[in-house]
């Protein structure tokens, strides 16, 4: 089902009264289209999620689960509008953790960080009601410096796709999830606002613009707009930059750190798996580093490793202060599942690429190695795309396409008929025309006069026909794109091209919740789900 999995039609097929069988029933005469046609997903992501790539199971035990990290989480998610004190409890009892991350980013980032945490929700959820216990946590990736990718918002409005990017962010500036916002987003929802029609949209971008106001650092404006969203899903968010994950980890970070030639062998032992199927390699290794960086206020610096790893002064002041350092790229998921305890880990297509690669670290650190799943994958469609791809007569994999299909633009049948009406005429007059010359050349010039004034007569028509083919096309072609700029926009993925707000100021704040009721967290295809504004459909 990866390879191709199969996308729901837009429209609900009669008698179906449930939701959930929406989202993950294909309708009759649903087409299918490779996961791949939609987003782009590594190789070995694709070969993970159809059971191509197995691994030997984990042999390493549960650790601890810190109690100063599960009060400093509460506390967090407390101020952020996202109460948890009960899903820390059922975590510090020995609850099955289900983990997710992103970056943090403007206006909930992109779309699909909301998509990823309603996946986590689901399977907290499934889990629930099949007698067990679960939490579920999202980590924001505040620790990341690349500001550029973090800094952009856009916006689904009418026809066009409106864009906003924080002025002055340059790579490596600050961390993302302390630089602080300038005014820029703030001005720029105000400004949208009157183009925002409808209570949905009112609500929506008055919360985003209190949560994203001028001096809040990006990483507490993004986990109070996405806390209000995910209130009461059991998902708890976690700051990458709280001192007590830093703290809960340190074990399994310094074991990687000690052992750090090991380390580099086993991700060349996944690179090399890789390259021998032909596949990219999601990660460059330079061994000139050490998977740590220094915190240095606001900032990140990177540390030279020594020709045996990490040297006993940085080992002794990650012992004694291991929340000034923080982890790269592949040694961040080690932390996180030393600190949760996670169970499973709901991917991203380059996550589980880059997870896959470094199979070897959690053996290395003494964490379990969780239950990996590549995400689901979304695409909303609200009452304006239907509407619109009936009034076109277009399926889903047409959105696809940089261009609409032929029988979208108007008047082809009909210019059809009109040339061959024009062939007909043309000669049945030339024939009226050889028999007046033979019998009556008197009356050869009112023929020829008559044959002009036919022809004025149809190119008359022809013209019309133009001019009404030009304006109906107006109007297809605006509804082709309002209605690709929200499911395609610029040719890409939605829920990576939009931000988390764009959907909310269709479908209103307490969207979330029903995207976390019907999405189906097992299946990696991509879903295109369907809304009426105001509540589901």
């Amino acid at each position: 089902m990866v390879g191709g999995p199969t996308v729901s039609a837009w429209f609900l097929p009669p008698g179906h009264a449930n939701l959930s069988e929406m989202a993950t029933q294909p309708s009759p005469g649903a087409r299918t289209v490779a996961l791949s046609s939609w987003t782009p997903i590594h190789p070995s992501a694709l070969a993970w999620a159809a059971g191509e790539q197995p691994l030997p199971p984990s042999r390493a035990g549960a650790l601890p689960r810190s109690a100063a990290l599960g009060a400093a989480l509460a506390a967090a998610n407390e101020r952020w509008g996202n109460p948890v004190d009960d899903d820390i409890r059922r975590w510090q009892a020995g609850a099955i953790v289900v983990v997710t991350g992103q970056q943090p980013g403007l206006l909930g980032g992109p779309l699909l960080t909301l998509v990823k945490a309603a996946a986590v929700a689901a399977e907290v959820r499934r889990v629930r009601e099949s007698g067990g216990d679960a939490v579920g946590f999202l980590w924001l990736a505040t620790g990341d410096d690349d500001l550029p990718e973090v800094g952009w918002a856009r916006l689904a409005v009418g026809e066009e796709l409106v864009e906003l990017r924080e002025p002055g962010w340059n790579r490596g500036d600050a961390l993302a999830g302390s630089v602080p916002l300038s005014s820029a987003c703030r001005e720029w929802l105000v400004e949208l606002r009157p183009r925002l029609a409808g209570s949905h949209a009112q609500m929506a971008s008055d919360l985003a613009a209190t949560c994203y106001g001028p001096g809040v650092s990006l990483g507490e404006a993004t986990a109070r707009f996405l806390g209000r969203l995910l209130a009461g899903t059991g998902v708890v968010l976690v700051d990458a930059l709280e001192p007590a994950l830093a703290a809960a980890a340190a074990p399994a970070t310094e074991a990687i750190v000690r052992r750090l030639v090991e380390a580099w062998a086993a991700l060349e032992e996944g690179s090399t798996a890789m390259e021998r199927r032909g596949w990219p390699l999601p990660l460059r290794l330079s061994r000139q580093k050490l998977p740590l960086f220094r915190r240095v206020g606001d900032r990140r610096e990177s540390l030279p490793a020594g020709a045996g790893g990490m040297s006993p002064a940085l080992l002794a002041e990650h012992r004694q202060h291991p929340e000034r350092f923080l982890p790269n790229v592949w040694l961040r998921p080690l932390v996180a599942d030393a600190a949760l305890g996670t169970a499973t880990a709901i991917l991203g297509g380059a996550e589980l690429a880059y997870h896959l690669q470094g199979a070897g670290l959690w053996e290395l650190a003494g964490v379990r190695r969780p239950d990996w799943r590549l995400r689901p994958h979304v695409t909303i469609v609200t009452a304006a795309e239907r509407r619109a791809a009936a009034q076109l007569g277009l399926q889903p994999e047409h959105v696809l396409r940089l261009n609409p299909p032929a029988h979208v633009l108007p008047g082809k049948r009909t210019r059809k008929s009109l040339a061959t009406a024009r062939a007909a005429l043309q000669r049945r007059v030339d024939a009226v025309a050889s028999s007046a010359r033979e019998e009556l050349p008197g009356l050869s010039g009112d023929v020829e006069a008559t044959m002009r004034k036919l022809d004025s007569s149809l190119s008359w028509l022809e013209g019309r026909l133009d001019l009404a083919a030009t304006r109906d096309a107006e109007v297809e072609l605006g509804r082709w794109r309002r209605l690709r700029g929200f499911l395609r926009p610029e040719g890409k993925p939605q829920e990576r091209h939009l931000s988390v707000l764009a959907p909310l100021l269709r479908l209103g704040l307490e969207w979330p919740r029903q995207l976390a009721a019907v999405i189906d967290p097992t299946h990696p295809g991509m879903h295109l789900l369907c809304w009426e504004e105001g509540g589901p459909w």
